[in-house]
């Protein structure tokens, strides 16, 4: 899409006759319109099946680690696990204290060993992404390293009475770590889309996928609970590695290099070339040598930015269940309900990974297009909104009003949208592997510093005192952002109306900003 811009250079007679020349989509031959649609979505199906494999395994995983920590690792009787399993936990208060607590000192060091090896991956596979134009690989490798991940969640299922929870922890998520897990799909993702999008589309194509996710999302989060109770472990295990296959076949066959891969002469081994230290530093280089293309201190900011973002959501995500267990008596299935509810109405607005959906259709556009606000304001904005959510969790003592505050955070799925699409404009064209790479690392450590604090020190420590801290901990943190993200915002006002001076004299007539202080619009 040209922009504005470009559209008042051009002559009349040519914007006639491109517009007449023109072929819109309804006037396409049946042949056309299919070769349209598969030039235009390209990674969508391939990250909605991940995803969505995730979403649906969710009750069952959780379910698993309360019968592991309670059968396996501390030897509860029959009757005491299932009074667990379904919150009927009244008259087992210690024993399902004990399981909760044993799953929360599991998330300790489950999570930060999760991150090491995604952190490492990243922080090579990225440069060599980008020297030589090769995205399709990294986006394959989460997806068969989360395959095998279901195959060991079978066997762990398989052998109930013997392997503990630790087993789990490591089959669940340290398996699929190894081939680069989340945070490498996340880079490849993003960085794909923006080698297929012009500048101008970015913010709207990543919306696009955010948008593609939560259409499908709530309807597997809405009965993945129900599905859970009917099939068991088995068959929703069995479902999920369907779709991790159809990812995988998918991704070979039907996603494109977005560019020639590049060729190059080298005198070493693949290995070599790829785990080069030069290369880790290079991607460095983008924080620690300032540049005319990219700006150094707003790299930091937005880093920092997505270190707190990933850190609260990743922290609440792990006590969310065990909060709502203990405190509201609820199920996995019960828990299941929420997390649907949260999705549909943030598609019309992301509760850590799970509230984004109907406010993210009605926001980006919202905010793009018909506000025109830049990128630093929808995140203060959202940040904003997740505040008042977390107030409102921090004293919901009922199930209404969980759902209260869901409805609430309409618009917080925007964050994490409005973030990246920040990130890819405060850096050149040929950086925007290495960027998406240390965005990445950054959200990769961020789970691995924040769930120790959450689980060891403020859960542990206020389990019998005030059990929602951890929502106050996250409030302070968000504001903390928002402070950062107005400063880079009145900053960048403040460089432009410098330019304004320095190009117009003594005008102070304000002129366009920089690509990276713009807004996407449609």
């Amino acid at each position: 899409m040209a922009s504005t811009a470009e559209l008042v250079t051009e002559s009349v007679p040519d914007l006639a006759s491109k517009k007449k020349d023109e072929k819109t989509f309804w006037r396409m031959s049946f042949k056309e319109k299919l070769a349209y649609v598969r030039e235009v979505i390209t990674v969508e199906p391939l990250i909605t099946a991940y995803i969505l494999a995730s979403y649906i395994c969710l009750p069952a995983l959780k379910t698993l680690e309360l019968e592991k920590a309670c059968r396996v690792n501390l030897g509860f009787n029959d009757t005491v696990c299932e009074a667990i399993i379904t919150s009927n936990h009244e008259n087992y208060t210690v024993h399902n204290d004990e399981v909760l607590i044993r799953i929360s000192t599991m998330q300790t060091w489950q999570i930060p060993v999760q991150s090491v090896m995604p952190l490492i991956l990243i922080l090579f596979l990225g440069s060599y992404s980008d020297r030589h134009k090769l995205r399709k690989p990294f986006l394959l490798l989460p997806i068969i390293g989360e395959f095998f991940a279901v195959v060991a969640c079978i066997l762990c299922v398989v052998f109930m009475d013997t392997w503990p929870l630790e087993a789990q922890g490591v089959s669940q998520t340290v398996i699929p770590s190894l081939f680069g897990g989340q945070a490498m799909i996340v880079m490849a993702v993003f960085a794909y889309v923006a080698d297929v999008s012009t500048i101008e589309m970015r913010t709207l194509r990543m919306g696009v996928i955010q948008i593609t996710l939560n259409v499908f999302s709530p309807i597997v989060q809405m009965f993945s609970g129900v599905l859970f109770q009917k099939i068991g472990y088995y068959g929703v295990l069995l479902i999920a590695a369907g779709f991790y296959a159809f990812a995988l076949i998918y991704g070979i066959f039907c996603v494109k290099e977005p560019k020639q891969p590049v060729k190059t002469e080298s005198t070493t081994g693949l290995l070599c070339d790829i785990f080069n230290p030069r290369h880790a530093i290079d991607t460095f280089s983008l924080i620690l040598k300032k540049t005319a293309e990219n700006n150094r201190t707003y790299i930091w900011l937005i880093l920092v930015t997505i270190f707190v973002y990933n850190g609260v959501s990743s922290g609440e995500l792990n006590l969310f269940f065990l909060y709502v267990q203990r405190q509201l008596h609820w199920t996995v299935v019960e828990f299941s309900y929420l997390v649907s509810v949260n999705t549909i109405v943030h598609l019309i607005g992301k509760y850590n990974e799970f509230l984004y959906n109907v406010g993210t259709v009605v926001a980006i556009p919202l905010f793009t297009k018909v506000m025109n606000l830049s990128d630093p304001i929808i995140i203060v904005i959202t940040f904003a909104d997740k505040i008042l959510c977390n107030l409102i969790f921090s004293i919901a003592y009922t199930g209404s009003l969980m759902y209260v505050a869901v409805i609430v955070s309409l618009i917080t799925g925007v964050s994490g949208v409005a973030i990246r699409s920040l990130g890819t404009k405060v850096v050149s064209v040929n950086d925007l592997g290495k960027a998406q790479s240390l965005f990445s690392i950054f959200e990769a450590i961020a789970p691995a510093v924040a769930t120790p604090i959450y689980n060891k020190i403020i859960y542990e420590h206020t389990y019998n005192t005030f059990p929602p801290a951890f929502f106050v901990f996250g409030i302070l943190l968000y504001a903390l952002c928002c402070i950062m993200v107005m400063w880079m915002w009145i900053n960048q006002k403040l460089e432009a109306k410098r330019t304004a001076r320095a190009t117009n004299g003594t005008n102070d007539k304000s002129i366009p900003m920089e690509s990276y202080v713009q807004t996407t619009h449609m």
